[in-house]
């Protein structure tokens, strides 16, 4: 899934690798580093820089990385629109595909972004996050969230909001970007001017090298089984709101007591809230 989601963005050499393992992967999980570069016809340094910037930890743990996924379920050819999909079709794909792809996004994270990424927001002067259409969704998820247990965030859902917050953040603050693609115009301009200004730039992202990967200090991937003519975001969106959910209960669980009366606080007050 890693190889599939950066292939585009990898140079020539470290492709060839990447190609070779995803035709051969079988044959590829018993090959030395010597026997892998002159099958796929690179390098052995090539190989080096491939499982480096797929961030394994080693050779070894891309090639038992690979032999996990051999062993695995085969991923679901999802569709959206068909002239034969009955109801329990929809259900059974709609079902795998969230399933598949919050397994592979779980898979891609690390327990040492999500501890720096709660560190900051709970440091952090402000927080500010931002994204559109679908990704609008996420983004205030992420907001209301970090509302409700007092920490100071705001929402932006184009680019004139978030620019006009972006310009008046700076290197204590925080923001957070969500573009599942990591090239949404939008998005991009709005971390540079927050980029510029010093802030932290946290990523919700696929994996990759993306625009917004690379402007990013730390990234939280995505991997989605979608179509690439999609109706909607539908496991992107799920995936995302499910990295949201272990984020925020990691900073939780950084400050149990503060959180506590803070959501007490903002439970109170809901609950004196009074309809006719």
């Amino acid at each position: 899934m890693r190889l599939r989601e950066s292939f585009n963005g990898l140079p020539e050499s470290e492709a060839k690798i990447a190609r070779y393992v995803l035709q051969h992967p079988a044959e590829f999980v018993n090959m030395a580093v010597q026997d892998l570069s002159r099958a796929s016809q690179s390098s052995p340094a090539a190989v080096v820089r491939l499982w480096k910037s797929l961030g394994f930890e080693g050779y070894q743990d891309f090639k038992l990385r690979v032999a996990s996924d051999l062993q695995a379920n085969p991923q679901a050819q999802y569709t959206e629109l068909s002239d034969d999909y009955s109801f329990g079709s929809i259900l059974h794909s709609v079902e795998d595909s969230n399933i598949q792809s919050i397994q592979n996004t779980l898979r891609l994270l690390r327990e040492a972004d999500v501890k720096a990424i709660a560190e900051a927001l709970r440091t952090a002067r402000q927080t500010v996050t931002i994204g559109v259409g679908a990704s609008g969704v996420v983004a205030d998820d992420i907001a209301q969230k970090l509302m409700r247990i007092g920490l100071p965030v705001s929402a932006a859902h184009d680019f004139h909001q978030g620019a006009t917050l972006a310009a008046q953040i700076h290197e204590e603050d925080v923001l957070i970007a969500v573009s599942y693609s990591g090239t949404t115009t939008d998005i991009i301009e709005v971390a540079e001017v927050a980029k510029a200004s010093g802030a932290r730039i946290i990523a919700l992202t696929r994996f990759g090298n993306t625009p917004l990967s690379r402007l990013a200090d730390i990234c939280l991937c995505i991997s989605a089984v979608e179509p690439k003519v999609r109706v909607a975001a539908t496991a992107s969106r799920i995936c995302a709101l499910v990295i949201v959910d272990i984020v925020f209960m990691y900073l939780a669980n950084l400050d149990k007591e503060g959180v506590y009366a803070a959501l007490e606080a903002t439970r109170n007050a809901i609950a004196r809230h009074k309809t006719d």
